[in-house]
């Protein structure tokens, strides 16, 4: 004995709810409301807008305080002094490359 599973026919139900739908043209822009001007929010623009500028030009001029270090600068150079072949000969390192020990 078997037990039928009732089937809910939801592809068709979906099909059915896209043709009734309205076609809208995807084009179409709705009008923009009407809005008041207001003079406070173009004052706090302007002077956002001022200390914005004013902290480009500071990040433009060359201060020795604010120097970085060098890690954000770009390449890090080896040091000189580590790269001497008597340390790669004491230490052991350096002086074999893609090879296996």
């Amino acid at each position: 004995m078997g037990y039928i599973l009732p089937v809910q026919p939801m592809q068709a139900e979906i099909y059915a709810n896209r043709m009734n739908a309205e076609r809208n043209n995807f084009a179409y822009v709705d009008r923009v409301e009407k809005v008041k001007f207001d003079t406070d929010l173009m004052d706090k623009f302007e002077d956002s807008l001022r200390h914005e500028q004013e902290r480009i030009m500071e990040d433009r001029e060359p201060n020795v305080a604010k120097s970085r270090p060098p890690y954000l600068k770009g390449f890090i150079y080896p040091n000189p002094a580590n790269l001497s072949p008597e340390i790669a000969h004491l230490v052991g390192k350096g002086l074999t490359v893609n090879e296996y020990a």
